[in-house]
């Protein structure tokens, strides 16, 4: 049985406030929005409190990252509607949906490092160690996809819902095990 730690590194969120946004007027308004209007059709804009960055379109539609739960999220939210209220770029009527469409997660497996060579044999995978650190790989019966370092760390994306994710997760690292891909790590002797 392996010892795996899953930690939520970044959730993103997309959503919509019930009402449109003039994103000229908010870039004048808001303190920290950013824009190029030639390269990309939305206001960047970050909060502070809780620290969160947004993408924000005229229609009114959003996307939130930079936060680690879905509390802080609809908070993040919650606090930037005030915010456009305040600043009277919305009403007083606006409302906000939301839901969580991606989870970027972070695992350790304990005490194993992986072989890549042995792992891009075994899984359908892409590996160039030239150019990149890991191997990528894509299950193909699940929307995630991982990143697959030497060390032992796995990156995890593309799952919407925690449960899924840990599942997910689990299933691929018994693969791993599965198919002797892992091996135990090494430690230096305490030298006195």
């Amino acid at each position: 049985m392996l010892d795996l730690s899953i930690t939520i590194e970044n959730i993103v969120i997309i959503g919509a406030f019930s009402e449109n946004i003039n994103l000229e007027t908010a870039n004048q308004k808001l303190e920290n929005s950013k824009r190029n209007w030639k390269k990309f059709p939305g206001l960047a804009y970050k909060l502070k409190n809780p620290p969160a960055s947004f993408l924000l379109f005229n229609n009114g539609k959003f996307v939130c990252t930079g936060i680690k739960t879905k509390n802080k999220g609809q908070q993040a939210i919650t606090n930037l509607l005030n915010l456009l209220k305040t600043k009277e770029l919305v009403s007083e009527g606006c409302s906000f949906e939301w839901g969580v469409k991606n989870l970027v997660a972070s695992v350790a497996i304990s005490g194993a490092s992986v072989s890549l060579e042995t792992f891009t044999s075994e899984f359908e995978s892409i590996y160039e160690p030239d150019r990149f650190p890991a191997a990528v790989y894509k299950p193909e019966d699940t929307k995630a996809t991982f990143l697959v370092f030497l060390s032992g760390k796995l990156i995890c994306s593309g799952i919407a819902d925690e449960e899924t994710l840990k599942n997910t997760v689990k299933k691929f690292c018994d693969q791993l095990e599965e198919k002797n891909t892992l091996q135990p790590t090494i430690t230096a002797p305490n030298s006195d």
